[in-house]
Parts: C-alpha cells; structure tokens; sequence
C-alpha cells in the first residue's frame, strides 16, 4: 500500500533468514524493488557472519556470508532511523527486538502502527507477556490499542503472523534420534 513493512526479528539466525528470503524474491522479481534495511542488533550480527564463512552452509559460503547488497542495507545511525521513518516512500525493516520489547523494532512499531498504510509482520514466537503477543491478539479482536514501551498507541496497521520455526517438527525429531542410534 505504499507503506512500510517492519519485520521484527530474532537477531541470530531468524533475521538472516528473513533477509535472505527477501532477497530471494527480490531476485525472481516477486518483490518490488523496495529498499530493505536492517537495524540494531541484526545489522551488527550480519556484519559478523563473515569472519566464521568456513562454518556456514554451503549457499553462505559461495556468497561469502554477505546480506547487505545495493537492495538490502544496513542502518547506519539515529539520523539515518529517523530518515526511513520520514521518506514517504515503502521500506521493508528488519529490526531486533522479535517480540517488540525493546530495541529498534519496538521505536519502529511506535511510529508505523497507527497508520493503516503500514505492517508489522511477526515471523517468530510471541511470549505471552510480550508486547508481539499483544499485538496478535488485538489483530484477532480486529482494532484496539496496545502499549509499546511507555507510550499506548492505537494500532490502525495491518498485522500478520509468519511462521519461520527454528524448532524441529516431531517427525524430524524422530528423523534425528534414528539417524543416531
């Protein structure tokens, strides 16, 4: 719609994850050339997948551990927060905290939820008491307000929940204790 879509992510792995997914569809053209940005604690644990490249799989190897291209960037600054938040045009934010208590994603959700033209997308669990959670539940009810931090905003973006597990199912745990025996 024109908005901004923050992805609140776990900062190890889960964020990765979503970036390389991103880009994935960005490269098949599944995905409008929009910028994509990475803040906080997943812009700094990216920048640190390079030096350990002989331990990633494969696929990471070959593109030496980089998740930062001309289409996905990394967050630079406060100013440069602010700069996102302000441009009239869509982004997609890749930010820690996952489940909105704190870190970037939760000043980004702060700024975007009151607007209908924008979407946090929550990929990862939601502890019960966490502010993710919250925000579930009130997509259910369909309107409401929450609180994010100290401030209480009324949540008027579209929510959607991802699952991206990091668990393993039942049957591939079974799959495992097999493969052991």
């Amino acid at each position: 719609n024109g908005g901004k879509a923050l992805i609140p992510a776990f900062a190890l792995g889960r964020a990765q994850e979503i970036l390389l997914i991103l880009n994935e569809y960005l490269r098949r053209g599944e995905l409008p050339d929009v910028p994509i940005w990475a803040d906080g604690m997943v812009r700094a644990i990216c920048q640190v997948y390079p030096t350990f490249v002989e331990f990633l799989p494969l696929p990471l190897q070959e593109q030496n551990a980089q998740f930062f291209n001309t289409r996905i960037r990394p967050v630079a600054s406060a100013e440069q927060r602010n700069a996102i938040l302000w441009n009239p045009g869509p982004a997609v934010i890749v930010a820690s905290s996952g489940m909105l208590a704190g870190g970037p994603s939760l000043s980004y959700a702060r700024m975007l939820a009151s607007s209908p033209q924008h979407a946090i997308l929550l990929t990862g669990y939601q502890d019960e008491e966490s502010p993710g959670r919250r925000l579930q539940e009130l997509s259910k009810r369909g309107s409401g307000s929450i609180r994010l931090g100290r401030e209480k905003v009324d949540v008027k973006c579209r929510i959607a929940t991802y699952s991206l597990s990091a668990h393993a199912d039942e049957s591939q745990l079974i799959n495992l204790t097999e493969t052991l025996q």
